[in-house]
């Protein structure tokens, strides 16, 4: 009775094996997966995304990324060529969206995460998209940066229209707290990807010296130009302390720039908590472009005590968000050969309807 006993505890163990081999990006698409049958998809190989489970005969799209973890469950209504072609953040977002609004056994939490998600179908519901043929013609429009509205059509017929808040918390179905938890955790096990680095510039031959125009963010001062200048081993990004404001700019700008910094971050977290993580710092600005955004750096001031003060702004305009890194940089450090180690202090997730020509002056210092 008792060996009998021990082959059905057995059992059961090995019953939850499969469910605890697998690793999720967020608690949400945890939910979601004990909703849905799910085999071997802690199998699935790191980057790969799947259409080999449906639900309702419907296929779905699962998807593991770098780190091993399944950081995608949804509807598959997104081809990955036109993901390849024009990535956004709505195409994860409304994949899954639609799948737990059509889920049977969605716990209570997720349910009232739903009902209060400024989210509205204008034509159409949740289970129009289980009866897509895959004709359809996909449109996304960003309204003022407050607000996506997405339709599907066919025949030129809209099939399925929503519009939505522009939220990340929203989008990324996690709240602020886990945001945060999620960057540092990619930030610290962050590797580039084995891909070349962007090249410098071309530029006219009529100068030795020349300003890669970028544009500007809230304010005139916000930029991304890159300033590069000629030797008799070709065009570089100018990196001389007789050019400070200039080589602080390229070395915040573009991770082209040598040699490389490290920096010493310190995560300002909701509710008042921080975390300090020092890193290189061309990681940092790579995770953050690799992620959507867009870089503009602005210096304020030189101070007394030998170092300059500067804010970065990455900007994700289709994620609706802001990183903001002010940071203070050594003018010693801002000569060739030598690789800076300075320090920042660093706010993530601002939403960017949030984010003024006041804002920046508040931050200032």
């Amino acid at each position: 009775m008792r060996r009998l006993r021990m082959k059905v505890l057995l059992l059961v163990l090995a019953g939850f094996v499969p469910a605890s081999a697998a690793s999720f990006a967020t608690k949400r698409l945890e939910a979601i997966a004990r909703c849905l049958s799910l085999p071997e998809v802690d199998t699935l190989a790191v980057s790969m995304a799947t259409d080999h489970y449906q639900y309702q005969g419907h296929a779905l799209t699962v998807r593991k990324n770098r780190f091993g973890e399944i950081e995608h469950i949804g509807l598959r209504l997104f081809p990955q060529a036109l993901r390849d072609v024009a990535p956004s953040p709505v195409y994860d977002f409304l994949e899954r969206d639609f799948l737990e609004r059509n889920l049977n056994g969605l716990d209570a939490g997720l349910r009232h995460q739903l009902a209060a998600s400024h989210l509205s179908f204008v034509v159409g519901n949740a289970r129009t998209a289980l009866n897509f043929r895959g004709d359809e013609q996909f449109t996304e429009e960003s309204i003022d940066m407050k607000r996506y509205r997405a339709t599907w059509t066919r025949d030129g017929r809209e099939v399925l229209t929503v519009s939505f808040d522009m939220d990340y918390e929203m989008m990324s179905g996690c709240n602020a707290i886990e945001l945060e938890e999620q960057f540092v955790s990619r930030l610290k096990r962050f590797v580039p990807a084995q891909t070349p680095l962007p090249c410098v510039p071309t530029v006219p031959d009529s100068t030795d010296v020349c300003v890669v125009e970028g544009d500007s963010f809230l304010i005139r001062e916000m930029r991304n130009d890159l300033f590069l200048e000629r030797d008799s081993a070709g065009w570089h990004l100018i990196n001389r302390m007789e050019s400070p404001e200039r080589t602080l700019s390229n070395m915040m700008l573009s991770p082209l720039f040598e040699p490389q910094s490290a920096v010493q971050l310190m995560v300002d977290k909701y509710g008042y908590a921080s975390e300090s993580v020092e890193i290189p710092y061309r990681h940092f600005l790579l995770m953050a472009i690799e992620e959507g955004c867009t870089p503009y750096f602005g210096v304020k001031t030189k101070n007394a005590d030998g170092t300059y003060s500067g804010t970065l702004m990455l900007v994700n305009r289709r994620g609706g968000y802001v990183h903001m890194l002010s940071v203070t940089v050594p003018v010693a450090s801002l000569s060739a050969g030598s690789e800076a180690v300075f320090s920042g202090r660093l706010l993530l997730y601002i939403p960017i309807f949030n984010v003024s020509d006041r804002f920046f002056e508040q931050n200032k210092t």
